[in-house]
């Protein structure tokens, strides 16, 4: 059989048995309980909390699962993979529902579809194919699964550990790095590269994000962009969004308002936007949401009070890439001297 492109060249066919990549067996189910959960895995006990009630009866399909198998020894973080190092690339969620006992009945082997790959990177592309719908939630999910397993690093708030900051994220790249990222929809490929790019900023918001609600994804991304530009160390950044977190603002009301007290002012009332929204273009979108608060932001972190923005408010946003305060300045304002 011969199949054809639309300019008439022929597509060859790859023989895949013969290629070594695909392996397939049976496992008796405590050597499948023992394998390590893929490094850039989801969630899983979020993903468990909501798959337990389908997963409650053991299915034949249930028993098929797949693993990776690293060909050549790889490196992650500073975690050294031998050759021969196996994950479970999908059915975690199955397994850690198996053992705490959710399941009617647990397999006695598991039939294994195996691939080998030769690097770490092309094993997380074979994850994606498993767990790189575009759907919002599980984009959220691999968000926690980049911080934990690609950065080692594991999320405290709630917030972050439901990977919940997926659009501010995303808007807080484009405004960065607009040439890289300039898509409103979040391609699952892209969370490792925006997580890199912010991870001390988020690592710093992980640690104030005590209040979920009190952040919306124009906040998230104001938290995110204003710890970049002032740095992640700077004390009176932090009071401002811990007062934001608390949404703190009546003890400061005066007749000029702090940049905070605007902010939180804004989002309690709705003031200017009763229907604020992640759409980037639309009037309570992100491009104004996030330059209104970012506005406010800069005029807090200067001691600046007033009772309206400026006129050239809306592009506050869109110049912070271009914008850098000295780490040894903040440094100075925000570390107490010595008597």
């Amino acid at each position: 059989m011969t199949v054809q492109r639309s300019d008439g060249t022929i597509v060859p066919f790859m023989p895949i048995r013969d290629s070594g990549q695909i392996n397939s067996y049976w496992m008796n189910y405590d050597k499948f309980a023992e394998l390590p959960e893929v490094f850039c895995q989801r969630n899983t006990e979020g993903r468990l909390a909501k798959a337990q009630k389908h997963l409650s009866k053991l299915l034949t399909e249930h028993c098929v699962v797949f693993l990776a198998k690293l060909t050549e020894p790889d490196e992650l973080k500073g975690k050294k993979y031998p050759a021969g190092y196996r994950f479970r690339i999908d059915s975690n969620t199955r397994a850690m529902n198996w053992s705490r006992g959710g399941s009617d009945s647990i397999p006695n082997e598991v039939f294994v579809i195996e691939y080998s790959f030769k690097s770490l990177a092309r094993i997380r592309e074979s994850y994606d194919t498993f767990d790189s719908v575009d759907s919002v939630e599980r984009n959220q999910e691999k968000i926690y699964g980049v911080l934990y397993g690609m950065y080692s690093y594991q999320p405290v708030s709630h917030k972050l550990i439901q990977g919940a900051i997926l659009s501010g994220l995303n808007k807080a790249c484009h405004f960065y790095f607009p040439e890289t990222w300039n898509q409103y929809n979040v391609k699952a490929a892209e969370i490792p590269g925006q997580v890199g790019a912010f991870l001390n900023e988020i690592k710093a918001f992980d640690q104030i994000c005590s209040n979920s609600s009190a952040w919306d994804q124009a906040l998230v991304c104001t938290a995110l962009m204003t710890l970049k530009k002032y740095g992640c160390d700077n004390q009176k950044l932090i009071e401002a969004l811990s007062f934001i977190n608390q949404r703190a603002a009546g003890s400061r009301r005066t007749k000029d308002w702090d940049g905070v007290t605007h902010i939180v002012y804004e989002w309690e009332t709705g003031n200017m936007w009763k229907d604020k929204t992640t759409i980037w273009y639309k009037d309570g979108g992100l491009n104004n949401t996030v330059s209104f608060a970012c506005y406010w932001m800069d005029k807090y972190m200067k001691d600046q009070t007033g009772t309206k923005p400026g006129g050239d408010w809306k592009q506050t946003a869109f110049k912070y890439k271009d914008q850098k305060v000295s780490p040894n300045l903040h440094q100075i304002f925000s570390t107490p001297v010595a008597a």
